[in-house]
Parts: structure tokens; sequence; C-alpha cells
């Protein structure tokens, strides 16, 4: 989890980016699957880098409407050809969305077994899909039209078996659910003092104060920006109804793991260096770890998730760490609420990485938790991303490389 900007930061872009992460920025939404063959083939800028999400979608009268990252809408009508808010289609020919939008809901109908035996060709207008192999030359059946198909099928389970949020923006209710989310979700971020309750209530006190004062604006701040950009809901991965709970839970975990740096990061500025509560840092830290390692684990949640929220698991998972590393040093810069004697917590002292060591095995968590899962999720794209981000981060630490490479191995970046 993250927090906004100081007004010094806003006025200033350039010295402090802002800590309120996009989909785009976090990659964690964004798993695009294969187009199919022909698909691709015809519209290969669809692709953007292998990047588009799906941020919500709707039924408004008799159209259909699907939103991407950016706001851009895509309508799927009858007898009409599927329209883009941000690109023409006056020469007849579906852009990138459409291409994009079409070929997620043919993922829906079609079994990805299915769709790599035969190909599939998308129509160039974007209103059907036709089997493009031997047996459809020889008896050529009726196109797949994807108007009819949402009308049949209906919308409410074609989102779920795309694992997309259905959320109608002219209902206030869904807009409420939206906004009680996220502060069930910052309901999380209540000052703990973790570290300094043990050294004083002076202490203890002041950093009750300053962490009311930053998640209050976080709060604040978050369902802002919740009511203009749903989004956001779905690159912390809790905007998904059907794993809405058990998401939350996740994130919960997360945001626990950050009050653990608030704290330490405040300690270290009042207490000299030779004082410090490394041990005491990592313990907590380790149970936090673990709690998160055994809901990945959990066969009550594992059992019910796609492949695809499986991996968005692990991806938030790696991630999480990754940002221990990262956003480590500029805790200060990017703060909500300005302190001047609070510098967050430096990487100086690098012996505090044991952060990613079990302290009683010597092993990174991460290893117990990604060996446990099958090839379909650890060799997913986003996951093999995170994964590469976070190894070429922890060479430049003092992690053993044995580790590294038993993590680039796990996900198949090495053989």
């Amino acid at each position: 989890m993250t927090t906004p900007m100081t007004p010094q930061s806003q006025a200033n872009p350039q010295s402090s980016p802002p800590r309120i992460l996009t989909a785009v920025q976090t990659k964690i939404a964004y798993n695009v699957g294969t187009l199919s063959p022909t698909s691709q083939k015809h519209a290969q800028e669809g692709l953007c880098d292998g990047r588009m999400s799906m941020t919500r979608c709707y039924k408004h009268e008799d159209d259909y409407y699907f939103e991407l990252q950016e706001k851009i809408r895509v309508k799927v009508s009858d007898e009409e050809t599927p329209t883009c808010s941000s690109c023409s289609n006056s020469d007849g020919r579906a852009c990138r969305h459409i291409w994009w939008v079409n070929d997620q809901i043919l993922n829906t109908k079609v079994a990805p077994h299915d769709k790599s035996r035969a190909q599939y060709e998308i129509s160039r207008d974007g209103q059907a899909a036709r089997e493009n192999g031997r047996a459809s030359q020889e008896k050529e059946g009726e196109p797949f039209m994807f108007y009819d198909y949402l009308d049949e099928t209906e919308l409410p389970r074609v989102a779920k078996l795309g694992g997309w949020w259905m959320q109608d923006p002219s209902d206030r209710r869904d807009l409420m659910l939206v906004e009680q989310t996220a502060a069930n979700i910052l309901s999380a971020f209540e000052p703990c003092g973790i570290l300094s309750k043990q050294h004083g209530q002076d202490n203890f006190e002041m950093l009750q104060r300053e962490s009311q004062a930053l998640f209050a604006r976080y709060r604040n701040e978050m369902i802002r920006q919740v009511k203009s950009a749903p989004f956001l809901l779905i690159a912390l991965g809790v905007a998904v109804p059907e794993a809405e709970r058990d998401l939350l839970h996740l994130t919960k975990i997360h945001s626990r793991i950050e009050r653990i740096f608030f704290d330490f990061g405040y300690w270290r500025v009042i207490r000299s260096p030779n004082e410090s509560n490394l041990d005491a840092t990592a313990e907590a830290l380790h149970n936090e770890i673990g709690y998160l390692q055994s809901f990945v684990l959990d066969p009550r949640h594992y059992g019910k998730m796609g492949i695809s929220l499986q991996g968005r698991i692990v991806g938030i998972l790696l991630y999480t760490l990754e940002q221990l590393i990262v956003h480590a040093a500029d805790v200060h810069d990017s703060a909500a609420v300005t302190t001047p004697q609070y510098s967050g917590l430096s990487l100086k002292d690098r012996s505090l990485l044991h952060k990613m060591i079990d302290p009683t095995s010597q092993s990174m968590f991460a290893l117990n938790v990604l060996g446990k899962l099958g090839q379909e999720v650890l060799h997913n794209e986003m996951v093999q991303e995170r994964a590469e981000r976070l190894a070429d981060l922890l060479r430049n630490e003092p992690v053993p490389e044995v580790y590294i490479q038993e993590l680039e191995k796990l996900v198949g970046l090495v053989r």
C-alpha cells in the first residue's frame, strides 16, 4: 500500500513521484493472456508491449460497455460495429482496443486448449469471430457474434468467466461499494507502535499523533482517487467481487508490513544507531510475512482461485518484496505528514535486509511459497516480470546468490 504526495512534492513532482500508484505503474492488474493467432496477426498494435487491463464492464440500456485503463470505453451494440471512445473506425476496421476486448470475450467462450488447436479470426469491424482452420474451410459454420453471445449468456456470467469487475457508473450503490471497500482497506492503517511502544510512552504517543494524521489524510485521498479512477482498487487486487473478501485480507497484511516500516523509520531517528532494533523489526516482519505465506497456500483460498487470480496474488507477493527495497529510502520525501526529524527507513544499514530472509531457516520466504505452485502460475508473464525485477534488485544487496538463482529457476527465467 502507498501514501499520497506531500504538498511539497506536489509542487515539485520531479523530486518525489506520487506514492498513490495506478494500475499502469504497478502492472499488477495486467495479464493479457494470448491473443488468438490470426487476431494477433491483424492487430499487433493492440498489444502495446503486452499491457492492457479491463477496469470494469456494464450494460446500459441495450448496449454493453467495457472500460480499459485511462477510461477508454469500448461499446458493443446490436447490428452496429463496436465503437471505441478514443479511436476512430471510419475505415471500417476495429481499433486495437476493440480487438483486445473482443478477444477477451472470446476467451470466455473458447477454452485455451481449443483456442491453441484451432485458429480464430476476428472480423475487421470487430463484430464477429470465426474459426479459421481446415474443418471450417470444409464446412463453414455460423460466425460467433459478440453481441449475441453477451445477450444470450448475460453480462454477469461473462464478467465472472472473464474475472472482470461489473460496475455501472450510473448506479450510486456501486460507487458506494467502491468507497466502502476503500474505507475497509484503509481501516487496516491503524497506529500500532510495534517497535516504539517498547521504548517509552512519550515516543508511542508522538507516533500515534503522527500516524493518525498521516492515515486520515491517506484515507481521504484514497477515497477521492477511487471515485474518479476505480482501477486503483484493481491495482491493489481488491475490486474483483468474487474474491473481494480474501484479497481484502491480503491487502491488510500488505498494509501492516508498511506500518512496521513506518514505525521503524520513526524509531531510527529518535534513537542512536547503536540502539537500533533490527532484531525486533525482523521478527515483526517475519510474522506478517508468515501470514502472507499461509494465506497464499491456504487450500480454502487456493482451490477456488482461477489461474489468473493465483498469478495476481503471487504478483502482489513479489511486488511487496520489491517495494520493501525500492521505496525504503524515499519514505521521507513521499510521506503525507512532513516531520523534520523523520528520515524514513535508510538502507545504509544493510543488515536490515535479513527482513527478506527467514531468521530461523535462512531461506528466502518467497521460495517456500512459489515452490508449491504450478507452472501455469509461475510461468505467467506478469509473475516472471515481477520476479525478474526483484532478482535484479536483490543482486545489489547482500542476499545469497543461490536464493536469487532459485527464484529465477522457479518462475522459468533460467533452467
